[in-house]
């Protein structure tokens, strides 16, 4: 069984370890995703991208087909047999067919959830389910990453050819800050992120006795068309934000770090950090603390943005 300790975020990624590896990624036509195809295919990397952008995801493949093999195709992950069909196409056109690395980058963010109480009759109404009690974002951010995690490392990854390959493949949970802390009316949002992090602890122990690399990025707010509107108030607030390319620097890393096994990499403005998400980290409490984080994210930990009763 594999161990692993801390990340060393030190050292240079290894990005030429990408070249002819097999990515499968979600979300990639716009925001995150779409910084993590330019850099998988700026590396040699052959890559499907998945999305239900359809105008956005193939104006991206045929920007980058002069550079890498690269092949756009809808998706919607919130269904099951859309899934199912991309991953087969996937596997279709991917050389050796069989998934190297799979970061399932898909996501939505709501309006706050309210409680709002209303009377037991109002019950009768509730035929079609109001949009904050449709599950729609939970189904796209926490079960669509569920699904594609275990349909790619069940059937993609090649496992019943070979056990145990070298080297390792690799899959790249996005996760989030708000796995660790909420914020108050946040309600769906951090459900699924907290939830993204219990598959990380519920399936990484298992996959890495497979040699498979299960992983988490974690990010702070990123500055992304899906993020836009919170960004001023982010702004007048004097919080700085996440760049996109640190992401992209933290999936590459976990992605080529031969060492992360069962990890999650902090993303904040600062730089990266090991997360710490395990006995010996105080499962993420001693990272996410202000001494880890640095004084001035007090807002984040127990100021204004933390969803602690009080604070």
């Amino acid at each position: 069984m594999p161990s692993t300790g801390l990340i060393d975020l030190k050292t240079a990624v290894n990005y030429a370890a990408l070249k002819d590896r097999n990515v499968l990624i979600t979300g990639g036509a716009s925001g995150l995703g779409k910084g993590m195809v330019h850099m998988f295919a700026d590396h040699g990397a052959n890559i499907v991208v998945g999305d239900v952008q359809e105008s956005l995801g193939a104006a991206l493949e045929k920007e980058l087909s002069s550079k890498a093999k690269i092949k756009f195709v809808h998706v919607d992950v919130s269904s099951f047999a859309s899934q199912v069909a991309f991953l087969r196409t996937a596997l279709d056109f991917l050389p050796r067919n069989e998934i190297d690395i799979f970061v399932p980058c898909a996501g939505v963010l709501g309006p706050p959830t309210q409680v709002s109480p209303a009377p037991p009759s109002e019950l009768a109404n509730l035929g079609i389910p109001a949009d904050d009690l449709s599950g729609r974002l939970i189904g796209i951010n926490l079960t669509g990453v569920f699904i594609g995690t275990l349909l790619v490392a069940r059937y993609g990854l090649g496992l019943h050819k070979t056990p145990k390959p070298e080297p390792a493949k690799s899959i790249v949970l996005v996760s989030s800050l708000a796995g660790y802390t909420g914020a108050e009316g946040s309600v769906e949002y951090t459900t699924t992120k907290f939830g993204i992090r219990g598959l990380l602890r519920g399936m990484r122990k298992q996959l890495a006795g497979m040699n498979v690399r299960l992983n988490a990025v974690c990010p702070f707010y990123v500055d992304t068309p899906m993020t836009g509107h919170a960004i001023p108030v982010l702004q007048q607030l004097g919080i700085p934000v996440t760049a996109v390319g640190q992401v992209v620097e933290a999936v590459a890393r976990l992605a080529t770090d031969e060492s992360a096994y069962g990890r999650s990499i902090f993303v904040m403005p600062e730089g990266l950090s090991d997360g710490g998400d395990d006995s010996a980290g105080g499962h993420g409490g001693r990272a996410f603390s202000t001494e880890a984080l640095g004084e001035q994210w007090t807002v984040l930990v127990s100021g204004a943005m933390s969803d602690d009763i009080g604070s």
